[in-house]
């Protein structure tokens, strides 16, 4: 795995998003990681 997304996980792991459980966001594939975290930030790229 990408240690960028090793990086994503563990920031969503220790403060997971509303309605996630760390669980969660471990199972998660790199790619549901990679797009959750794209639409948690979607504001802040424009």
């Amino acid at each position: 795995m990408n240690p960028n997304t090793e990086k994503l996980r563990k920031k969503y792991m220790d403060n997971p998003p509303e309605g996630m459980t760390s669980e969660d966001i471990r199972r998660m594939s790199e790619d549901a990681l990679l797009n959750m975290d794209y639409f948690l930030n979607e504001d802040r790229l424009i």
